[in-house]
């Protein structure tokens, strides 16, 4: 029996990938620099947005906002040249990824508030780091005005739907995240 359909929808799209099994998804910091460099390179060839992600140590979230009906073709894109990288850097074979990408399109603002918290929080709460905010590997510090790591990520979206100001931005951010 095949499996269900994909929402390919254009929105606003929540995605996770993960490893096969326990392994792990990022060995070390240049397999991290390497996803988000092919992140961004399908982020423009698919003329997606990403509101936010974050990368832990066996899986991935992100949240993408696509114009057209490319987040399959996106994701394979993306996910079989890291997985290749992946293998070759580690003399490794076989799927690297545990599955095909999961997605739950937002359908409304409640949605998308509600999937930024989680993937912002997601680092925090595996224990990577004491504060959302203070993880690397997050798009958060940039979406917060603390960092400049990610410029090519835009929570305008998540902003707008807070109400927030260019000024307020960062302090609503924070607090949407917090316990």
């Amino acid at each position: 029996m095949g499996q269900k359909p994909r929402d390919t929808t254009p929105g606003i799209h929540h995605i996770t990938v993960g490893a096969t099994a326990a392994e792990t998804y990022f060995l070390d910091e240049p397999d991290r620099f390497v996803w988000t460099r092919r992140f961004i390179r399908t982020l423009d060839r698919f003329g997606w947005t990403c509101i936010g992600f974050a990368q832990l140590t066996t899986h991935v979230h992100a949240i993408v906002e696509t114009p057209d009906e490319s987040i399959s073709v996106g994701m394979h894109y993306l996910n079989m040249f890291y997985g290749k990288y992946f293998n070759e850097k580690n003399d490794r074979r076989g799927n690297l990824v545990r599955s095909r990408y999961w997605s739950k399109r937002s359908v409304d603002d409640a949605q998308l508030i509600a999937a930024f918290r989680y993937v912002a929080r997601n680092p925090m709460l595996a224990g990577l780091c004491a504060r959302p905010e203070d993880w690397y590997w997050s798009s958060l510090g940039t979406s917060c005005g603390l960092a400049q790591t990610f410029p090519f990520v835009d929570a305008s979206v998540v902003c707008a739907t807070l109400g927030a100001t260019e000024a307020t931005a960062p302090s609503l951010l924070r607090a949407l995240v917090r316990d």
